[in-house]
């Protein structure tokens, strides 16, 4: 393929170094939810603010005869959403809806002849609107559609990762773990027209044995925070190793890096000028710039906000070359810098994000300071020369696994657990089920993934219990799928919960509940 050639060893030479960008993504499992705080609205968020807007960009570049090269490790369940007519149907009214807000704040604020605030609702509108015309007209309300026909043409590549984004390292069987990369593997690759030949590890989670089970999974290469090295001062975060030899790769996620994007201290997403998440009291938009809510702060402009993206993107761009260099000039091969960007801050949580995005992308495709590139050109260019020891990590607070294995989630996990037990006891009791209790057998193992979500052992150590009814519900519903399951037959009400729970909960239609007793996809 043409990508492939232009990625050749001798491409990459004549750069300092190469750019991966990995845009990540997840959003629990929330179809048809309702409305918040226990529905659907941040799942609608994202795709409003993050989701469309990024497409937006790769699309306009593509279409300019550009190859915007990025990877993209969207969780599966996330990619499972948007491919569900449920959701599409639930996005456009909520647009609609928020659109209707932005109206009825304009003809408010031109009443009460306040400028400013009319010109911000002005905005909004042009903005949703154009949001909500890419959706439907650009994409024909498919987003998945519209990533798998950029994955198929080499522009990105698709990793594969745990099903539900589930926290691997604290899931308390291995067949949990198998089950989890195997499903997610397959998904992906089913929605998106492509094996994934790497894999994102939620939260960078790694535990001892997690590479055997990436092995079995057919992974050729995985992303970890630095904090899951084992102490070496020969190890540079530019440069992949080898976890075994000719088989498994670890690249290394750039922390300072991502620190100058994401940190409200120091990076990009805490300047002045970005727009800030507290929003008008009657109107329900943001209104205001960032700044201390101790002091009085000034209103949103977007035209200056996004001439300070571009001028954060070709600060990046250059703080990516000095990097680059520095390592070319001690190094025999060129390294390469690998930057998560996770959906939730790239436009939800700093509207700027995207255009920020485009500004990084057209800057580097067109001075060429550097490569851009994904991963498995660049590891097919230049394979591993070293080894690496890994160690139990993450990227959260402490770099360990006490974000989700906390006291106050002690509870769940044990539940989790108990629930892991019981299903896998039930796909080795019923290896060759079919019918009513095949469908049974997969809609617990269905149940069980969901519950196994990061999401719920994050909010809980958080102290947040505003969606704390959601694994217990799943776990419910998978202890009555095995009930189910037990009994010969099924009766007429019997058969009405089993469809109920069916259509509740439907992602991964195409799982096996057998995946449990399985050694991997290989």
């Amino acid at each position: 393929m043409k990508h492939d050639r232009q990625h050749g060893k001798d491409g990459f030479r004549s750069f300092p170094g190469a750019l991966a960008i990995i845009l990540t993504g997840h959003m629990p499992y929330l179809r048809a939810a309702g409305r918040r705080p226990d529905g659907e609205d941040p799942l609608h968020e994202m795709i409003a603010y993050s989701i469309i807007p990024t497409l937006n960009v790769l699309y306009d570049l593509h279409e300019r005869g550009m190859r915007p090269y990025v990877s993209l490790a969207y969780s599966p369940v996330l990619l499972e959403q948007l491919a569900d007519i449920v959701v599409q149907k639930h996005f456009v009214v909520w647009m609609e809806r928020w659109l209707a807000r932005c109206e009825a704040a304009l003809r408010r604020w031109q009443r009460q002849r306040q400028r400013h605030q009319a010109y911000l609702a002005r905005f909004y509108l042009d903005w949703g609107q154009g949001v909500l015309r890419s959706f439907i007209e650009r994409y024909g309300r498919n987003l998945v559609a519209a990533l798998r026909e950029l994955c198929v043409h080499g522009t990105v590549e698709p990793l594969g990762g745990a099903a539900t984004h589930a926290y691997l390292p604290l899931l308390s069987r291995q067949e949990s773990v198998r089950a989890q990369l195997d499903i997610g593997t397959l998904t992906v690759t089913r929605l998106l027209g492509r094996r994934p030949r790497g894999v994102w590890l939620p939260e960078c989670g790694f535990r001892m044995g997690l590479d055997q089970a990436l092995r079995l999974n057919g992974t050729r290469y995985f992303i970890i925070d630095p904090v899951s090295v084992v102490s070496d001062a020969q190890v540079t975060y530019l440069r992949p190793r080898w976890v075994a030899p000719r088989r498994l790769i670890t690249l290394l996620r750039a922390v300072d890096a991502s620190l100058q994007i994401v940190s409200p201290g120091i990076g990009y997403v805490g300047d002045p000028l970005y727009l800030a998440a507290r929003r008008d009291r009657v109107t329900h938009l943001p209104i205001w710039r960032n700044g201390d809510s101790d002091t009085v702060v000034e209103p949103y402009d977007p035209y200056h906000a996004f001439r300070r993206a571009q001028e954060h993107a070709i600060h990046f761009a250059e703080w990516v070359e000095i990097e680059l260099r520095a390592f070319a000039d001690r190094h025999d091969r060129p390294g390469i810098v690998v930057i998560p960007i996770d959906a939730d801050v790239l436009g939800r949580r700093w509207f700027e994000g995207v255009a920020w995005l485009r500004a990084l992308l057209e800057t580097v495709l067109t001075q060429q300071p550097f490569a851009l590139t994904t991963p498995s050109p660049y590891l097919r260019a230049f394979r591993p020369r070293q080894s690496v020891a890994l160690r139990d990590g993450s990227w959260g607070p402490g770099g360990d696994h006490s974000a989700w294995n906390s006291p106050a989630s002690a509870l769940l996990r044990r539940a989790v657990g108990e629930a892991e037990d019981l299903v896998v006891e039930m796909a080795r009791r019923f290896p060759d089920a079919h019918d009513d209790r095949e469908r049974a057998l997969n809609q617990a193992v269905r149940e069980l993934l969901l519950a196994q979500s990061s999401d719920w052992l994050l909010l809980l150590s958080r102290n947040d219990a505003s969606e704390a009814h959601r694994p217990w519900e799943h776990l419910a519903r998978c202890e009555q799928m095995c009930a189910l399951a037990q009994r010969s037959s099924l009766d007429d009400a019997d058969q009405t919960t089993l469809a109920t729970i069916e259509e509740i909960d439907n992602p991964f239609t195409h799982l096996n509940y057998r995946v449990l007793t399985a050694e991997g996809v290989g």
